[in-house]
């Protein structure tokens, strides 16, 4: 397993992020990420192939996961918690005090991948995440604090 820096976009990023969202983002917002100096991006390879990545806006002290994915075929494997911790170490040494996120209220999966790392609950987005089949879904706004007082 490596983890390493986004350094270009590639589609399967995209590809891996339409088997774990709804609605995907296009290319171009990755791109656009990506070229943004404010941007972490981070991925797992396997016998080089991308198994897992996440992006992030770190500005000043503060960190936003925008998306976390992992190939459908390689769930539940630890690719997300191994890359969660690299990028956690990764804001520390940037001096990053805390890191926020959202996450649906109907994703069990991702609530006990964030609740391992000590993130809690400090708001709600009624009705955040749009849904192919049904209504809209609340999203849980997610804080991890990196730093004592």
């Amino acid at each position: 397993m490596i983890i390493e820096d986004i350094g270009q976009y590639t589609p399967d990023i995209s590809i891996i992020h339409e088997q774990n969202f709804d609605f995907v983002w296009k290319d171009s917002e990755f791109i656009e990420l990506l070229a943004k100096n404010t941007t972490l991006a981070k991925y797992v390879k396997i016998n080089n192939e991308i198994q897992s990545f996440v992006f992030l806006s770190f500005i000043s002290q503060e960190a936003e996961i925008l998306t976390l994915a992992t190939r459908a075929d390689a769930h539940n494997r630890g690719l997300a918690t191994a890359l969660l911790n690299a990028v956690i170490d990764d804001l520390k040494g940037r001096g990053c005090e805390s890191i926020f996120l959202e996450v649906a209220v109907d994703n069990p999966a991702a609530w006990a991948l964030y609740k391992k790392f000590g993130f809690v609950r400090v708001g709600k987005r009624k009705s955040y995440y749009s849904r192919r089949i049904g209504p809209p879904v609340d999203g849980d706004v997610l804080r991890l604090d990196l730093c004592c007082g």
